[in-house]
């Protein structure tokens, strides 16, 4: 597509106006649609959808391209909770939860502390150096880790399962080998 063409379609897609969604006078939910009727805004510009609490705060911000999650500067999804703190954010690449420079999924306690992340690569859990899926306590001390590689469970060198007490000691652990199990300590 030529320069002059490609900048009149996104100068189209400025002008487009958004569908808006009201409930008893309030802004529910702004979304911008394509041509072919998909969940769609130039993630430069902002989200595609924007949905709010009642009391006007955003829940939350989705970022779409031609009706598939997609942004590649940031999280895809972000939702919050009604006091604005975020809840959870993933990252999306042509519909597919992916990341490969941190966590493509991170959520949050109330507090603001990390409940849990894991790492995706194309919809699936994989991570080399470390574990792919980490939850934690309240607290922010680690309730278990999750070794996976190539989609599997796996983690030649110790145990690929290993769950804590709240106080950080050991509660168990479990063995895995390209995803079959193989001894669990407790």
């Amino acid at each position: 597509m030529s320069f002059l063409k490609q900048w009149k379609k996104e100068f189209a897609e400025l002008l487009k106006s958004p569908i808006i969604t009201f409930k008893d006078g309030l802004i529910l939910k702004i979304e911008y649609r394509n041509e072919y009727d998909e969940s769609h805004r130039n993630p430069e510009i902002g989200p595609a959808c924007i949905g709010y609490y009642e009391n006007g705060n955003v829940y939350c911000e989705e970022y779409w391209v031609n009706g598939k999650k997609h942004r590649l500067d940031g999280p895809a999804y972000i939702e919050y909770y009604e006091n604005g703190n975020i809840y959870h954010e993933q990252y999306w690449i042509n519909g597919k939860k992916h990341r490969l420079e941190g966590p493509a999924c991170i959520w949050y306690y109330g507090n603001g502390n990390i409940h849990y992340k894991s790492y995706l690569v194309n919809d699936k859990k994989h991570r080399l150096d470390g574990p792919a899926f980490i939850e934690y306590y309240e607290n922010g001390n680690i309730r278990c880790k999750e070794y996976w590689v190539n989609y599997k469970k796996h983690k030649l060198e110790g145990p690929a399962y290993i769950s804590y007490y709240e106080n950080g000691n050991i509660h168990y652990e479990e063995y895995w080998i390209n995803d079959k199990k193989k001894i669990i300590k407790i």
